[in-house]
């Protein structure tokens, strides 16, 4: 057979070829169809440069050997690109992770992650400052919280089940807000025993803010260089203004810690101690404020009974 029939055959060879692959091409899924063309291209290079040497060969051989080559690493190319289509395929996505440009405000989202401690969600004072839109991002609720919080809604005490209980029935509620971004994570450092150090651990992983109204968790978060939102300062820096001398009405609901001083609050929650109040239980009186005491709880205001209130009731 001479040269020019053994060019005639390899010819219809190809085109039969190409008719019975564009076939196979037609019927395959849209991804198997794109992930053939990476395929070719990598197995024309590596067909093209295997041929560099036998380029040299005498006569037709220097074309026709290296077409073959070409040719049968196309094939070999595609043949291995298909079976490992999975592999490819995932390989490929996470390379296009790597390189997506994220949204800005998906990226600022992504960044504000704040994490739930049980104090918070017991107190339920977070789910308002939620609603009104002043805490904003992924509120994320680790499982290991949620088990403590089960475990107190299960306990023999009154006052720690009703707790528990109001903590569920919060985190019922923040489901329900519309909005609201709340992840709940599986994830937990099982070499740390205490919850509180589990969080300050996820903190630091996550880089996120963690949530409480705990004042050691607070304290020890901070220490470690993890950011803190505090509740009860939160309270404490947008409660009204309060000095020396003012005046305001006030019922006595209960002994201080001496039984001559009254306590009563604002409704804000705000503690005020009155002098010599103890009698008044139960009763509303106008006091005034003498003095102001900064606890690591926030402010304590010690107040005296209106002693002009006292002397025109004492009139009448």
């Amino acid at each position: 057979m001479n040269a020019s029939n053994l060019l005639i055959l390899i010819v219809i060879g190809i085109a039969i070829g190409g008719f019975f692959a564009t076939k196979l091409f037609l019927k395959l899924p849209a991804k198997r169809f794109f992930i053939g063309i990476p395929a070719i291209i990598i197995g024309l290079i590596i067909g093209s440069l295997l041929s560099l040497p036998f380029q040299r060969l005498p006569g037709d051989f220097s074309i026709w050997v290296p077409l073959g080559i070409s040719i049968t690493c196309v094939f070999v190319s595609i043949y291995l690109f298909y079976n490992k289509t999975e592999g490819i395929e995932k390989f490929f996505t996470e390379i296009f992770k790597l390189v997506k440009i994220p949204k800005l405000e998906d990226s600022a989202k992504e960044k504000n992650k704040i994490i739930l401690d049980t104090s918070a969600i017991i107190d339920g004072r977070f789910l308002d400052v939620v609603r009104t839109g002043f805490l904003s991002g992924k509120l994320i609720l680790f499982k290991f919280v949620l088990e403590e919080l089960q475990n107190i809604a299960d306990s023999s005490e009154n006052l720690r089940r009703e707790k528990g209980k109001r903590g569920l029935e919060i985190l019922d509620k923040l489901k329900k807000e519309k909005g609201v971004k709340l992840e709940v994570s599986s994830e937990n450092p099982e070499e740390i025993d205490a919850v509180d150090a589990k969080l300050v651990r996820m903190a630091k992983v996550k880089g996120a803010t963690i949530l409480t109204t705990d004042y050691n968790l607070n304290k020890v978060a901070k220490i470690q260089g993890v950011k803190v939102l505090n509740i009860n300062e939160l309270s404490e820096a947008i409660k009204p203004i309060i000095i020396p001398g003012e005046k305001m009405s006030l019922k006595i609901i209960q002994n201080g810690k001496d039984k001559t001083q009254g306590v009563g609050y604002l409704t804000d929650g705000t503690m005020i101690v009155v002098e010599k109040g103890g009698k008044s239980i139960g009763k509303e009186l106008e006091v005034i404020i003498t003095r102001i005491l900064q606890t690591p709880a926030g402010k304590m205001y010690f107040s005296k009974i209106n002693s002009m209130e006292k002397s025109g009731k004492n009139r009448k």
